[in-house]
This record gives C-alpha cells, sequence and structure tokens, in this order.
C-alpha cells in the first residue's frame, strides 16, 4: 500500500472518530483539530520516513521537525516562537552539512536510474539514458529540474518526487503519458503534459509518486 493511501485514510479514521467522539460529548472536535492539526504534517514525514528510501531520511526529518514546530504554537507550548524556529534552523543545516557527503548525486548523462536530494539549494539534471527507469528527487528548502527530453523509457519507469518548501520541474518530450499520484499538502500537483490527448495505447509511461508540502511538482514538454 502508498505512502498516500495510508496517510489518507489515517486521516479519515482519526477525524471520524473525533466527530464521533464530539457526537457523545466526549470533546470538543473543532478544538481538537484546530490544536493537534500538524500532527498531519508529522505523521506525513513519519511515513515517508519508514516506507520511503534510506537513503532519503533527511526530508522525512526536515518534515516532521516542521509539523512539530507548528504543533508547539497551535498548542501555546511555545509562547516565544523565534528561539525555537532558529535552534531548527541550525540543527537541520548542521544536518545538511554532517550528511553531505551521503547525499546521492547525479551521474553521467546516460545515467538510467537518478538519485538526488538538494537543500537550501537548486540542481539541474538531466539524462540521456534510452532506458530510463525513473528514481529518486528530493529538494528541501531548494528546487530541482530534471530534464528528461533526451531521454527514452523503460517498462515500469517510476520516479519518487519529495519537495518541501521548494520546486521540482520536470520536462519530458512529446509522446510520454505521464501518471502523476502523491499527496499534494500545501501544496500542489501540475501535469501540464495532460493536455496530449492523442496518445496511443503504446506510448511509454512514466509514473510519477509525488509528496508536495508547501512546494510544487511541475511535469512539462
Amino acid at each position: 500500500m502508498s505512502v498516500t493511501r495510508i496517510w489518507i485514510s489515517s486521516i479519515l479514521i482519526i477525524v471520524g472518530g473525533l466527530f464521533l467522539l464530539e457526537a457523545i460529548e466526549v470533546i470538543d472536535a473543532g478544538q481538537t483539530i484546530g490544536d493537534w492539526w500538524p500532527l498531519a504534517i508529522v505523521g506525513a514525514g513519519l511515513l515517508e520516513l519508514l516506507m520511503g528510501r534510506p537513503r532519503h531520511w533527511l526530508g522525512p526529518l526536515v518534515l516532521m521537525a516542521i509539523g512539530s514546530l507548528i504543533l508547539l504554537r497551535t498548542t501555546d507550548t511555545v509562547t516565544d516562537f523565534g528561539p525555537v524556529v532558529w535552534a531548527v534552523i541550525f540543527i537541520v543545516v548542521g544536518l545538511a552539512i554532517l550528511t553531505r557527503s551521503f547525499v546521492s548525486r547525479a551521474g553521467p548523462f546516460d545515467i538510467d536510474k537518478v538519485n538526488s536530494f538538494v537543500m537550501f539549494g537548486g540542481r539541474e539534471l538531466a539524462s540521456h539514458s534510452k532506458q530510463f527507469a525513473g528514481g529518486t528527487v528530493g529538494s528541501v528548502f531548494g528546487g530541482t529540474e530534471l530534464d528528461l527530453r533526451d531521454a527514452a523509457l523503460a517498462p515500469g519507469a517510476a520516479l519518487e518526487v519529495f519537495t518541501a518548501f521548494g520546486g521540482t520541474e520536470i520536462s519530458v518530450p512529446h509522446g510520454w503519458r505521464v501518471e502523476m499520484q502523491g499527496l499534494p499538502l500545501f501544496g500542489g500537483f501540475e501535469n501540464a503534459t495532460a493536455k496530449d490527448r492523442d496518445l496511443g495505447a503504446e506510448a511509454p509511461v512514466l509514473v510519477v509518486q509525488g509528496t508536495a508540502l508547501f512546494g510544487g511538482i511541475e511535469v512539462k514538454h
């Protein structure tokens, strides 16, 4: 089961349970949701951490940290929010520097599978592979541009994209069918290739499985 389905199902079950408790006059569901909704962000990060690829643990941790910060504010646990924010920023930057040598970078232009993570910056990637199989792309407080216009797809190609407070732009050639799946959490997906409606059943398919938090993922020609 995908991370997105688990996350959405869990949210619906929890919200339903809260309104059920309100119906029997146990709690105020509206107040409870207003105080604790950031746990949804923490949960999304936790699911990404548990079910995602091991090398891309930094993005989900940042997501959990952001959710925890917002939770401290909504529950009035911390009244002076500034020092906490700066503390988390220093910790995140330190982790990014510490793990810099372990972050995968794109290989040659003929690479069949991309594996990239960027934080507080930007990166431009391209693949000319004739058997491009997909891979993973992560961007936190930054952006990634992936150019696949000169590539050809391998059967079952799938690209996992994680974006938080940034953006990911993917350029593909005409003739590809792009299927976008995933979770836009306070963010958005845009598939500009969907305008190609005359693609036959034999058209190559790229599946983009994305998670976007306060950011966006765009696929275009």
